[in-house]
């Protein structure tokens, strides 16, 4: 739709010539509307292809699948400024990062980067220690893609869950400059600026440079974070396109692992305490470069090649677990620990994709060969199991510095090796009926070999994955779709893999899921409705024989509804509406008790870090110089341990943001976090020690566009 300016010098050249030629008559003119709305095109894109659950240039509304996409426009209307704040609004998905973890997600009952997988334009860097620390600061990006459930036949192993995959901004060679400069309270800042335009004339450029930082909302909570990000396009003839990206990303962010709770409880006194030391750190920075080939071999037939190289290097040194002691009213901290990894990771994509007919029908197909080596060398402080510990004042007490019994060593190295196979099908039964199928066969080996040990291992796996799918669309909005796939998830990061879970396969996944989506007519909005049961088997348990063994054989399982919804019912409104009710659970789980050879059963408990309740819900108003929204997000009750007797409360998080365009190219812009200024706990650091969400926050931004 025009914006109101432009739509206001159409009606006024329109009414020239006529005002010209009645000279001093009476001139009745008619009466011209002038509305301003929300772009509709940034719904749930049901109509636009989706890069991360198919190959095939599909559209969502096609695909047998839930697939969400978030475009960068609704992230920076509702002021996050993080990837995993942004994706904590999509459907059903939680955010559970944590300092360990780096950016971790919960979704459909399963959690962590072994079981939720992320991505930057469909290339994962494998998870190492269950931690992924990239893609983080949202600017740079054009819109976050988001499909639930196994996703394995896309993406390999560890995406029982789903996955996250970011696709950046792409160069044009139409020059256009964009930044951004931002203050907050607590010191926060921030600061982006990215530009494209031609190169030559067959290339396009595009350079985005951000940095962020601030105070915390803790004691010494201070974090910063600097990104840059190249893209270079080539386009020698209207066949071929090659691509050339290279990033940069140095990130520190707070070193806080949360406060211990008093009597299994929050204490509200100590919201902003930090019991870490004086010189923890906690450093993340990675290089990245990727070139991509895209070659039309005819009007049916592409090929397209993607080579890359990711280099990443991590720093820790903290202590991190708190405990109170009530007699004395201190507290006990132990987990001096120091970790650092170093991971380098090359590999390549072959792919051929057609969209030839076959039998007289319309099919697309998509077949190749990908391969990936990683090179690990993880290093650490507690080889030996000696931990210090200390006492500090629960209050104004002074942090101290690190200590360590062992110095920090070289723990082990390891090679990973991945090779996989894939393909996939669409076919148009009928102008209505589509079916499709996915497979995946994959080669993993792994050749750990410690460095403080002789405990050495070389693993092989080969698990296979599928989907198989049909969607029959009543309508060219409305479309009915079903699906059965199988994935699969390592028991532990397959990279940093330990000798001793060496005898465990991987564990499996089946999911079946039926949906509806829907796109409204005259652009009024679209909806999207999905049931599924996921049973995931193999998981480690106890031997019910001798609990002193750890072996295969447990199980757990997730059913569930999601429903979302964008909704424009009347002018200048528009409405973000997306739930998700689950009942996740193990089925099958032995777990020992303070003496190893005591084992409990955990069947019908829920697994950690899972809400079975989560709901996020927006509302904007817009008119041609000014919007404004609010918004909240729900989260029900979680735990923090599989005996579920450690209860993380369920909670309620308004935020809100308004705009200001003070010229076509210029707009001001207030986000205000967490409005009630609610006190909770996101997530589990361990089972009597929570980290604490973000306190009230307002940031005040301007956006420049040239």
């Amino acid at each position: 739709m025009l914006k109101s300016n432009q739509l206001i010098t159409a009606a006024v050249m329109a009414a020239l010539p006529h005002l010209a030629l009645a000279d001093e008559a009476t001139v009745e003119l008619t009466e011209v509307s002038v509305e301003s709305t929300l772009d509709r095109g940034n719904a749930l894109n049901l109509k636009q292809p989706n890069s991360t659950a198919s190959r095939l240039g599909l559209s969502a509304i096609e695909v047998p699948a839930s697939v969400e996409t978030l475009e960068i426009e609704t992230i920076r209307m509702r002021g996050d400024i993080n990837i995993h704040e942004a994706v904590s609004r999509t459907t059903g998905i939680s955010d559970i990062s944590n300092l360990g973890s780096g950016v971790a997600y919960s979704a459909r009952g399963f959690t962590g980067n072994d079981s939720v997988g992320q991505a930057e334009d469909g290339i994962r860097l494998l998870t190492a220690a269950g931690t992924l620390t990239y893609p983080s600061d949202t600017w740079s990006y054009q819109r976050v893609e988001v499909l639930r459930g196994p996703a394995s036949v896309m993406f390999g192993d560890g995406t029982v869950g789903g996955i996250v995959n970011s696709i950046r901004k792409a160069p044009s060679r139409d020059s256009s400059v964009q930044a951004l400069v931002g203050t907050g309270s607590r010191g926060e800042y921030r600061a982006a600026v990215g530009g494209t335009g031609a190169v030559g004339e067959i290339g396009a450029f595009r350079a985005d440079a951000s940095i962020t930082g601030g105070n915390g909302y803790v004691d010494r909570g201070e974090h910063d974070s600097q990104k840059i990000m190249t893209n270079l396009l080539l386009s020698p003839t209207d066949k071929l396109r090659i691509n050339v990206t290279f990033d940069h990303s140095d990130e520190s962010p707070t070193r806080y692992t949360g406060i211990p709770l008093r009597n299994g409880r929050i204490d509200s006194s100590l919201r902003k305490e930090n019991y870490n030391i004086s010189d923890d750190k906690q450093s993340f920075t990675e290089d990245r470069l990727r070139a991509k080939v895209e070659w039309e071999l005819s009007d049916a037939l592409k090929l397209s090649n993607v080579s890359y190289w990711f280099n990443a290097h991590r720093h820790w040194r903290n202590v991190e677990y708190f405990s109170i002691d009530n007699a004395s009213n201190t507290v006990d901290r132990s987990g001096y620990t120091e970790i650092k990894h170093q991971q380098k990771q090359i590999g390549n994509r072959f792919a051929l994709t057609s969209i030839a007919d076959a039998f007289g029908h319309k099919n697309r197909w998509s077949a190749g060969y990908e391969v990936a080596r990683v090179d690990f060398k993880y290093f650490d402080n507690f080889y030996h199991d000696n931990d210090p510990s200390s006492n500090v004042a629960i209050k104004n007490f002074t942090p101290g510095y690190f200590q360590t019994i062992d110095p920090t060593a070289l723990d082990f190295v390891s090679k990973t090796v991945q090779q996989s196979l894939f393909v996939e099908d669409a076919f148009d039964v009928t102008n209505q009926l589509k079916l499709s199928a996915g497979l995946r066969q994959d080669w993993i080996n792994v050749d750990h070999e410690s460095r403080l040990t002789t405990a050495s291992t070389d693993k092989d796996y080969s698990p296979f994955s599928y989907r198989l799918g049909a969607v029959y669309q009543t309508t060219p909005n409305t479309a009915f779709y079903g699906q059965y796939s199988q994935g699969s998830d390592p028991v532990s990061s397959i990279v940093t893999l330990r000798p001793r879970n060496s005898a465990f396969k991987l564990t499996s996944a089946q999911q079946t899921e039926f949906g509806i989506k829907h796109a409204l007519p005259e652009g009024k909005g679209e909806l999207t409705f999905a049931v599924y049961h996921i049973a995931k088997d193999d998981i480690i348990t106890r031997d019910p024989s001798n609990p002193t063994l750890r072996v295969q054989g447990g199980k757990q399982s997730s059913r569930g509804v999601e429903l979302s919804a964008t909704l424009f019912p009347v002018n200048h409104w528009r409405t973000d509406l997306n739930m998700a009710l689950l009942d996740a659970r193990y089925d099958e789980l032995v777990e020992s008790v303070g003496d190893p050879a005591v084992s409990v059963s955990r069947a019908g408990k829920t697994p950690t870090d899972v809400p079975e309740k989560i709901a996020n819900a927006w509302v904007y108003y817009q008119q041609a110089s000014w919007e404004a929204g609010v918004g909240a997000r729900i989260v029900g009750k979680r735990y923090a341990n599989n005996a579920n007797t450690s209860t993380m409360q369920g909670y309620t998080v308004y935020d809100a943001s308004i705009a200001w365009r003070v010229h076509p190219k210029a707009t001001l812009r207030g986000n205000l976090r967490n409005l009630t200024n609610k006190l909770y706990a996101p997530v589990s650091y361990d089972t009597q020690q929570f980290i604490l969400g973000e306190s009230r926050r307002i940031e005040l931004t301007a956006e420049l566009a040239f």
